[in-house]
């Protein structure tokens, strides 16, 4: 894969507008991403102010890792009709797999934005030469597991004591899909 020529484009589903995520949208999705229940599976923290989270997006614009190894790929989920619905993340790597991630927030679930979301991000990880997917979810986390064997995601195994989520070490799923 070339990641010197890859440029993130804005992806669109039939209800959605995936925008690739920059510092201007800190200040916008600071409200949706500060709620602690967001954090319940997995690490992060909550951000203290949209400061702070417009200078994370920020350092994530450059789309490389530092030894550019790896993309950094990240979409604010946005609904064509309204607000901010999410974020759906993927790390692709030079062997053309992926490592994604997605959250939904809270006043958003349960509405399918979340798959559609995933979804388009699928879509064009294989357009650009992926060959297989993988996530990682927290064993607690059934409306994440079942998102991912919707997207058609089997699981790969279960690694215990994977991190520690609020000082509790936790099990999580492996998930896989090929592309």
């Amino acid at each position: 894969m070339d990641f010197e020529a890859y440029r993130e484009p804005e992806l669109r589903s039939a209800r959605l507008v995936l925008e690739p995520l920059t510092a201007w949208h800190g200040e916008s999705l600071f409200g949706l991403l500060k709620d602690p229940m967001l954090y319940t599976y997995i690490a992060k923290e909550p951000p203290l102010a949209a400061s702070h989270l417009s200078r994370r997006f920020e350092a994530l614009e450059q789309r490389r890792s530092a030894d550019g190894e790896e993309l950094w790929l990240n979409w604010a989920v946005r609904i064509a009709a309204g607000g901010y619905a999410g974020l759906v993340e993927a790390t692709v790597r030079g062997d053309a797999t992926a490592l994604v991630a997605w959250w939904t927030f809270l006043p958003f679930q349960r509405r399918g934005y979340g798959r559609e979301a995933a979804a388009a991000v699928l879509d064009h990880l294989r357009s650009i030469g992926v060959r297989e997917a993988a996530a990682f979810i927290d064993t607690r986390n059934m409306a994440s597991i079942r998102l991912a064997e919707t997207l058609g995601f089997v699981r790969a195994g279960t690694h215990a004591m994977r991190e520690k989520v609020r000082g509790r070490w936790i099990d999580d799923h492996e998930y896989r899909k090929v592309l």
